[in-house]
């Protein structure tokens, strides 16, 4: 085994924090060419990914293995991330394409984005929100040329209903907060903002949108959150920016210092101390990632498979987090949880 070190290759990567995992270096006479995918996330390494308690991306390698595509031996997977510096996007999308794998996997919208207009012939297989909203494909049904991959979008009646459980659980709201980032504000822009705006409107609740700043680390939403204080904002929704999950531990403990309750995407936050989340399950939404990379390895065309959309969703609940803030669940949203922590 050996290191495929992009870090000291050059200094136009390595400003960039991209990193790169083990592969095998001895491949008999003879024996199949690995395939190789490149991975791109917006802001974690790889050892952050697969740390302890981690699921998702876990999920994925098992899966591909079950497929009979094994790391170290048929399968290499190149690791590449932006590490919140979302103003070196491109650059790393650069770096990337020019060491041409035989898959992209790019893990948010703003980094398929980026490479789209790099190559038509490598096939992308991305993770975004909704990416016809996104100006990534004009058809999910027939993505046409070399992308397709999965949504984690749910329409825009998510957002409203992530409004009503937030209501239902703090019940007197007043002042609250989309905390988006630089590569997730347009939502607030589009029709996913005119949804919570609608929804807001009828519960008699004002709603803005709050800006995490580039570089995405810890001072940025430190920052955020003393600005919120100040506007005395009393509850949160977050959207499904890559940024906020490498960062949910640290959101969690934010919002519980600051005594705010809030609804995430994804269950991650909720087992990291968060009150409740309602959204996709990203286990099951890696294992599709997986299917749909054993048919693109295998030859099958990106514009021939239909862009994914998940259709279940959880409402996942944490009533020791719920007690801490002097709230208790309704007995409704208990019955219907999918989980509940106590």
């Amino acid at each position: 085994m050996r290191r495929r070190d992009f870090m000291a290759g050059s200094a136009a990567t390595a400003a960039v924090g991209v990193a790169g995992w083990p592969v095998c270096a001895e491949i008999n006479a003879g024996s199949p060419v690995p395939k190789r995918i490149a991975v791109v996330h917006p802001s974690q390494s790889r050892d952050q990914v697969t740390s302890s308690g981690r699921r998702a991306f876990p999920a994925y390698i098992q899966e591909l293995d079950r497929l009979g595509y094994i790391e170290g031996k048929n399968l290499v997977v190149e690791w590449y991330s932006v590490l919140g510096r979302h103003d070196r996007t491109e650059e790393i999308a650069r770096a990337v394409v020019a060491s041409r794998p035989d898959l992209i996997v790019p893990l948010t919208g703003a980094l398929t984005r980026a490479l789209k207009p790099l190559t038509t012939t490598i096939p992308i297989l991305a993770v975004t929100g909704d990416p016809v909203a996104g100006g990534i494909l004009t058809s999910l049904a027939r993505p046409g040329g070399n992308i397709t991959g999965v949504s984690t979008d749910a329409g825009l009646e998510v957002y409203s209903k992530r409004l009503q459980y937030l209501v239902e659980t703090a019940r007197r709201l007043a002042n609250v907060r989309f905390l988006v980032t630089t590569t997730s504000r347009w939502l607030w822009e589009t029709k996913a903002g005119d949804a919570l705006r609608d929804a807001a409107g009828r519960a008699g609740i004002s709603i803005d949108a709050a800006l995490v700043s580039t570089p995405v680390d810890q001072a940025a939403y430190e920052q955020v959150f003393e600005a919120m204080q100040k506007d005395r904002v009393d509850g949160l929704i977050f959207t499904d920016a890559g940024d906020h999950l490498t960062y949910r531990q640290l959101i969690a403990d934010f919002a519980a210092r600051y005594r705010l309750p809030a609804i995430y995407p994804y269950r991650e936050f909720v087992e990291a101390g968060g009150l409740l989340s309602y959204g996709i399950d990203l286990v099951e939404l890696f294992h599709r990632l997986a299917v749909m990379t054993n048919e693109l390895l295998r030859g099958a065309k990106p514009g021939d498979i239909p862009y994914y959309q998940m259709t279940k969703f959880d409402l996942v609940l944490n009533r020791a987090t719920a007690r801490s803030l002097g709230l208790d669940f309704p007995p409704i949203l208990l019955a219907t949880a999918n989980d509940v922590i106590e």
